[in-house]
Formats: C-alpha cells, sequence, structure tokens
C-alpha cells in the first residue's frame, strides 16, 4: 500500500485567508503550521539543488543532467545535461551559484569526467537559457576506479566568496569488517587504505577544500587554511582533512564556519582489539584542522593499527600523538591532533545523542537559516529559526534543527516535522524567499524513484493548508485492476469542514474516498482536489499503471531462518513468479536472475541492497528505450544482436566513442541496408553506460551461483551475517514500465551479542554490547527468533551477586510458555557459558529471558553473549 502523509504535490494555487501578523515569531513552531509543496517526483537520482535569485529552481542529477524549474509557470523551463562516468558512486556530484551569479551567470561543478584517466574536476561554466557552456576547469582531484567508495562532493561559498570542496576517501571499506580500512600489508590493496587519502597532507582526497575563485577561472589560496602553500608535502587548499565521505556541507554566512555530516563505516559493535564500532558524524570547523579519519572516530575513539596480513593488532593510535605509517603516505607523518566530532551516533541507540534513535545511518548538514529582508512575510520561517543549524539523515529520513555555541557545542535539539515522510532527503536549502527547498532521492539505490522529489516547505501564519493523506491499495497491476484511493485520513488543523473532488479520465467523483475498476492497459494519472474553507486548494495527481504484475521472489530455507553454524550444510530453493514473465524455466532465464549468497559485516538492510545488488545502469536504460525493437541479446533481429556488436568491437579503442555517437545521432549502413534512428535525448553519460554493457558482453562471465543447491556455510567468516540475496527486472508487460523486485534473506551467526535485544526491562545495556546490569523481575526480549531445530542455549554470563537467580526462557511474553529454565547459584563470578535445555519450539518466536530472585533492587547478574546451539544431525 502507498501511503502519502504529509507530503503534498501543489499543483494548483493557494491562498491564506487570514492576517499573518498574530503569530509569535519567537515560539517554537507547530508542526501542522509547516507545508511541503512537492513540485516534481520520479526523479532520476536527484543530488544538490539551488534556488535562483528569481526563484526558478536549478538542481542535478548524478548520471550528469542538469534541470532547471519553475515554481511560477509549474514546469521545467531548461534540460541540459554534463557527460559523465557514473560507475560505483561517480557522476555529477556536487553544484554551487556563484555569490554574483545575477551578474556573472557563473555556476560551479564538481564531476567525474568520461575518460580513461580516473579523477574529478571542479569546473566553472556559464549558466544561461540555454543551459551550460564556456567550461574552466578550476581544480583537478586524482582518484581510482578499480574500487568503490566515497566521493562527497558537496560546494558552497561562504559569506566572503570562498569555495568549500568536499572530497570522499575513495577507498573500499569491504575488506577491513567495518573498522578502519588501513591496509597497507598485502600487495594490491592500495584502494583498502584511507590513511593513502584522508591522513595524507599531500593529498586532496577525504578533505574539505578552501580556495577563492579568481575571474580567470583560477584560484588562490585564502589566509588559515591548514598548510602553508610553500611545504612540497603538503597541499594548501585542505582546510580540513581526516573526512571519510562528507557527502554534504553547509556554512554558516553569518559566522563563517564550516558544518558537514561525515558518513561513518559499518561495524555494530566495539572490537576489544580493532577498536570502536562505526558512528556517523556532524561536525563544526570554526578553523582549519584535522578530524581524525582512519585512525580516530567519533570523540577520538582510537582504531587498532591492524595487520591484515598476521590479523594482529601492532598497537593503537594515539590521538595525543598522530603518526601516518602508511606506506602509501606521500605528506607528512606527523599529523594535526585530531578534533573531536559536534555529534557522533552508532548504529544502535547512542548514549551520548539519545534523541537521534538508531537504526541506519547517513549524517548531514543543511543551512544555518537567518531571517533576512526581503523573505516571504507569509511563508517564511519565523524568527524562532534565526542561528539554527538544520541536520538530517538520509537513512532515518528525521530532521532536527540545534543550537551551536561557540565553543562548537550543540545544544537544544528540536525535531523538524517529525511526523513527515520524508523519502531520504538529500539536499536542502533556503531560499532567498525564506522557506525551505529540498530533493528526496527516493527509496531505492542507484535508479529512478517514484519518490524522488523536488519540494519547499512553507510556514503558515494565519489559517494553516490542509494535510492530505492518500491510502492507494495498489498502484500497479494486471487489467481488469479495482484500485481504492482514500483520502479520509486528510485534516484540517483550524477544522474547517473539507470537500474532496477525484478526477480519473473523463469521470468525476466527489466524497473521501473513491474505488475505480481500470479496464485497460496502460498508465492513469488518478487526481484529488483539496478544499478547505478558507480557501487553500490542494492538488496532487497519482500514477496507476495496469497490464504489469511485479514478481514474487521467495528464498526459501530448509530448517532454521534465523541463523547459521559455521561448517553446517544450509538447503536453499529460490523461486521466482512473474504473472506476465512466468517463472524460472518457463519464461524466466537464469541469466535474467542476480541472486548471489554472501557475507556481510554490517547489519543494516540498506548496505545490503544498495552496495551489492544496484541494478546495472545501461542494461535497465536500454530495456526502456525502443532499442530492442531492432536488437536482442544473442539473437539477430532487424538489427545485429547486442553480442555480435560486442564481438566486433571487443577490441577496438575507438568503440566507445563510435557506438556513443551511433546511439545519438543514428545511422546506417554498418550491419546490412537498415538504418539506426537517432536518440538525442539520452546524455552521454546514459549512453556510455549502455555501450559499456554492450560491450561487456564480450566478457567471459563468472559461474552463475546454482538458484537451488546446499551451501556450506564458511567458519572464518562466523562474526558476518550470510545474506542470500536475489534480484529480477520484470520486462515490463504492455509496454509499461519494467518492475524490479529485490528480496533477501539474512541468517545471522548463532552466537549474538546480549546487547543486540530488542526490548528490556529492569536491565541496562552497556555500551560494549553486553547487558551489564540485571536486576530481579528483568526480562530481555529478542524478536522474530526462529526456534525450528535449536536445542539448547548458552548464556556467556556472570553471576555478579550472591543470592540464587532463577532464569526462564519463554516465548510471547515474559509470563508466556516457559520452554527451559536454570537456577544460578554459587560464587561463579567470572564469565562462562550456561547452557539451557529448551523444549522442541518450531517456527518464528519472540523470546523472553526472565530473571528471578528475592532480591530485586542489587545487579544480580551480566550477560555477554547469547549462542543458539542446533540438535545434532
Amino acid at each position: 500500500m502507498l501511503k502519502y502523509p504529509f507530503i503534498l504535490v501543489l499543483l494548483g494555487a493557494w491562498i491564506v485567508a487570514c492576517d499573518a501578523t498574530q503569530y509569535d515569531e519567537n515560539s517554537i513552531p507547530d508542526e501542522h503550521r509547516f507545508t511541503q509543496e512537492v513540485f516534481l517526483n520520479y526523479l532520476n537520482e536527484p543530488v544538490e539543488l539551488e534556488v535562483l535569485p528569481n526563484g526558478q529552481i536549478l538542481y542535478i542529477e548524478r548520471k550528469g543532467g542538469i534541470k532547471l524549474y519553475d515554481p511560477k509557470k509549474m514546469s521545467m523551463v531548461l534540460t541540459d545535461s554534463l557527460s559523465v562516468f557514473y560507475g560505483m558512486e561517480d557522476g555529477l556530484m556536487g553544484m554551487a551559484l556563484d555569490p554574483n551569479f545575477s551578474q556573472n551567470k557563473w555556476i560551479y561543478l564538481y564531476y567525474s569526467p568520461i575518460g580513461d584517466e580516473p579523477k574529478q574536476h571542479l569546473s566553472r561554466f556559464t549558466f544561461d537559457q540555454n543551459g551550460i557552456s564556456d567550461e574552466k576547469i578550476m581544480l583537478v582531484v586524482p582518484t581510482q576506479r578499480d574500487e568503490c567508495c566515497h566521493t562527497g562532493g558537496s560546494i558552497e561559498f561562504s559569506a566572503d566568496g570562498l569555495l568549500y570542496l568536499s572530497t570522499g576517501d575513495d577507498t573500499n571499506p569491504f575488506k577491513s569488517n567495518g573498522y578502519a580500512p588501513i591496509d597497507d600489508d598485502r600487495e594490491g590493496f592500495k584502494p583498502f587504505d584511507a590513511r593513502r587519502t584522508s591522513s595524507n597532507t599531500n593529498d586532496l582526497r577525504g578533505k574539505i577544500l578552501r580556495i577563492k575563485p579568481e575571474t580567470d577561472g583560477s584560484y588562490s589560496i585564502p589566509e588559515g587554511n591548514l598548510f602553508e602553500d610553500d611545504d612540497p608535502k603538503t597541499r594548501p587548499e585542505i582546510y580540513v582533512m581526516g573526512c571519510r565521505n562528507p557527502y554534504r556541507i553547509t556554512v554558516d554566512q553569518k559566522r563563517g564556519w564550516l558544518f558537514w555530516g561525515d558518513v561513518g563505516p559499518d561495524a555494530g559493535n566495539n572490537h576489544a582489539v580493532r577498536g570502536p564500532r562505526g558512528h556517523d558524524e556532524m561536525n563544526v570547523a570554526m578553523r582549519a584542522g584535522y578530524y581524525g579519519w582512519p585512525m580516530f572516530i567519533g570523540d577520538n575513539k582510537p582504531y587498532a593499527d591492524w595487520n591484515f596480513v598476521t590479523n594482529e593488532s601492532e598497537g593503537t593510535f594515539d590521538p595525543k600523538n598522530p603518526i601516518n605509517t602508511s606506506r602509501y603516505n606521500t605528506g607528512i607523518e606527523k599529523l594535526p591532533l585530531p578534533v573531536p566530532a559536534m555529534i557522533y551516533y552508532p548504529y544502535s541507540p547512542s548514549e551520548e545523542f539519545p534523541q537521534l534513535t538508531n537504526g541506519g545511518r547517513t549524517a548531514m548538514t543543511g543551512p544555518v537559516f537567518y531571517q533576512e529582508k526581503g523573505m516571504d512575510k507569509k511563508h517564511g520561517f519565523p524568527n524562532y529559526f534565526d542561528g539554527r543549524l538544520f541536520i538530517y539523515d538520509w537513512m532515518r529520513d528525521w530532521i532536527f534543527t540545534i543550537k551551536v555555541d561557540s565553543t562548537g557545542t550543540p545544544s537544544d535539539f528540536e525535531p523538524f516535522t517529525p511526523s513527515a515522510d520524508y523519502r531520504n532527503i538529500i539536499d536542502m536549502d533556503f531560499g532567498p524567499d525564506g522557506t525551505l527547498y529540498m530533493l528526496e532521492y527516493g527509496t531505492a539505490w542507484f535508479k529512478q524513484n517514484e519518490d524522488a522529489k523536488l519540494s519547499r516547505i512553507v510556514f503558515d501564519r494565519g489559517n494553516r493548508v490542509p494535510e492530505m493523506k492518500v491510502d492507494i491499495s495498489q498502484s500497479f497491476g494486471s487489467s481488469p485492476l479495482t484500485v481504492t484511493l482514500d483520502a479520509s485520513k486528510s485534516r484540517d488543523y483550524d477544522e474547517d469542514e473539507l470537500s474532496y473532488t477525484w478526477k480519473i479520465g473523463n469521470e468525476t467523483f466527489e466524497g473521501a474516498a473513491v474505488t475505480y475498476t481500470f479496464n485497460e492497459t496502460g498508465v492513469f494519472y488518478p487526481r484529488l482536489t483539496l478544499r478547505d474553507e478558507a480557501g487553500h486548494t490542494l492538488m496532487e495527481q497519482f500514477k496507476i499503471e495496469v497490464g504489469n504484475d511485479a514478481p514474487k521472489i521467495d528464498i526459501n530455507i530448509q530448517g532454521n531462518t534465523s541463523f547459521y553454524w559455521p561448517g553446517r550444510n544450509i538447503t536453499y530453493e529460490l523461486a521466482i513468479n512473474d504473472a506476465q514473465d512466468g517463472t524460472i524455466g518457463k519464461g524466466i532465464n537464469r541469466d535474467e536472475v542476480n541472486f548471489d549468497i554472501l557475507y556481510m559485516d554490517g547489519f543494516d538492510q540498506s548496505q545490503i541492497l544498495g552496495h551489492q545488488m544496484p541494478v546495472t545502469s545501461g542494461e535497465a536504460l536500454i530495456s526502456k528505450s525502443d532499442c530492442m525493437s531492432c536488437h536482442k541479446v544473442n539473437d539477430k533481429s532487424v538489427g545485429p544482436s547486442f553480442t555480435e556488436v560486442a564481438k566486433r568491437y571487443k577490441n577496438d579503442k575507438s568503440a566507445m566513442e563510435y557506438l556513443s555517437t551511433k546511439i545519438i545521432k543514428g545511422g546506417s549502413g554498418a550491419w546490412g541496408d537498415h538504418s539506426m534512428s537517432a536518440h538525442p535525448d539520452f546524455t552521454q553519460g546514459e549512453v556510455k553506460s549502455m555501450v559499456d554493457y554492450i560491450l561487456s558482453l564480450s566478457e567471459e562471465k563468472p559461474a552463475l551461483k546454482a538458484l537451488k543447491g546446499i551451501y556450506s556455510a564458511d567458519p572464518a567468516e562466523d562474526s558476518k551475517q550470510l545474506v542470500f540475496s536475489a534480484q529480477y527486472t520484470d520486462k515490463g508487460s504492455n509496454g509499461l514500465t519494467p518492475i524490479s523486485e529485490i528480496k533477501s534473506l539474512a541468517l545471522k551467526p548463532n552466537m549474538i551479542d546480549a546487547g543486540l535485544a530488542d526490548s528490556i526491562f529492569n536491565a541496562e545495556i552497556n555500551r560494549n554490547g553486553s547487558i551489564n546490569r540485571v536486576y530481579g523481575g528483568a526480562w530481555i526480549k529478542y524478536e522474530q527468533i526462529d526456534l525450528t531445530d535449536i536445542s539448547s542455549i548458552s548464556l556467556m554470563m556472570k553471576h555478579v551477586a550472591d543470592v540464587p537467580v532463577a532464569l526462564s526462557i519463554r516465548t510471547e511474553s515474559p509470563k508466556g510458555t516457559e520452554i527451559g529454565s536454570f537456577t544460578i547459584e554459587g560464587d561463579n563470578h567470572d564469565f562462562t557459558p550456561t547452557v539451557i535445555d529448551i523444549n522442541p519450539t518450531q517456527g518464528i518466536q519472540n523470546l523472553y529471558f526472565v530473571f528471578s530472585s528475592e532480591t530485586k533492587d542489587i545487579n544480580l547478574a551480566q550477560v555477554k553473549t547469547i549462542k543458539f546451539n542446533p540438535n545434532e544431525k
């Protein structure tokens, strides 16, 4: 079911009918005085936006798109593109307007140019009604394209005309178990050592650079950067170093302070030797500084100097004496003292910042708001926000506003629109009118998303705009398709009576809900107009696709579906059923299914789906275009098969340029008499992705994993999750958009940290992941645990008190069915395994460990780990 709470698409005009002067500017605003007006959705990987002085909105897309939207005309007034390499996380990443844009029309873009040389460009362009022109490459940042990840790429100007640019560490994080990637031990692992970039004083990556653009397209170095410009082992452009992935930055326009969010590593738990679990950071720089990565994180928690050959620690990095001894370091060894993070938080609830909740994390900073002359007096933000910093998290979809004092200490965390249903906010900025403009990337990674939006949030001082909420029973399926569109949860906070008008095709319906049957195949756009008594009018359009069902994917595991045991076999089978395409072997070919079995360090679903299973960009673009009308992958059609094309141009160095030009401009004669139509709407980056895919068909493919079989878990990976991950993109029946379905099943190691409990009562979780205090009557709950084939449970436990403790294992509630028990007696004051046999129990259960004692006010025990032991086979 698709839900649209809070989010409003404003296609019509609306009027404020009440006096705006009655509102108290300095009080905490009621959430319902904010309205999100959605200008556009279905965006294709939006990245950054800028609001032009005339109110038009310029935004960029990672694949190279440059779009200009006019809110007054309610339409796109310009579409342009830049040719970029957008493999992995590269592409068009950053944009800023020149402070004198009204006069010189200059914009600055940070992007990955196409070509054999891996690098990023910071370039200045002229932007007018014809798009971008007159590129002047200002700065080149050398990179590598052998391994993913972390680009940074945010651009901001300060009030004194200095340009700030963030760059990522350009380092693969997936071979260091979620801890510090510092592998300079093994040959061929150079991209796995972030000391070569982030902590290298002579490298521009993993930094925030600060330069002064000059009118001729060059730049000069301002005073106050981290290093002098005559030191051969430092780069004078560096203002901040020691960053991992500072994806979004902002500059306080009055105080001149730099703020940024830094996306942290994946380790879910602290390690006694390797160091701290992963944290995301929000940082402030009031002066140039070193911020620690990859040797320190958070409040300067140190990592171990890990040897990746011996798998042993060679000591711990010292925040009082940071030394970069990496063999890939080209800068100075002794580094400035690291600056601790302003805000830092892990996957689990933070002890220091509990208001930031838990879950996946991608820290970002938004703007600092100041009320200025010329702002919209009706809808600009109130004085309450003056001087407050907006921070947000892309994964957790929250926004806070905070105060930051003269020492850089944050306070007064105020949730902003906490009930809003945001979909991965990727950029926000205040416009000249004092309203907050926003880009949402959308739910899925590396693709165009229906819930990717361009919008703004306005403040209503008088009578408030109604809140539109629409539930759609289903938005796609085969015909006839009966759909219920229900807006009955919409509300008016001034208690005005609401009226609802639905328009579906040529038919009109009144009332809060409508049920309609679409008998024909195609794409339909039902529209709701919502009105209140004060004259506000909201209009939202929805998309219904009739004629194509989503594929259904099932990953079936025999036996236990919560845990795996190293060395034991797992019997699995993948099944796919698509109403239009068929099943595996009967309409769906094996090579059309992405299936993998892999071990993952992190525990967040976004990591499984985001980094591991992106849709193949070129293949997806081809499947959505008219290419398949004349070409097939393996079989000759009107034109040659893509495999034939790949073989002909396999060793041709000019193939990329030639085929790209052919796709865009069309042509004939290369494969016979049939001509190939032109495709001028594709960007250079999109065409490159398509050609990359076609040419890859000549390469020898790795062996595909069997969709059915027996897998033996690797004992060497027993600290990681074992993930079965599958993806299938259907063929888009009846000319409709192909639907991609992703399904994953993650099996946990059979031993887990006790502190991963879903909830506790009368107990305390330590920051090291254990439960360090258990009082009488306490219980510890673990949700959705499959007890199939489990015969006993072992607790690594310490008996703290000198009184007997009864431990009962129950299902469904603390007073539910008892499946095992044990009495702890004696003076067992060391951590020892306590094995408790349990009754045979099948299926998924909510599991409770209940502790009882005659004494309720003293600490009874500590629990470090819980191990689930299987039946003997």
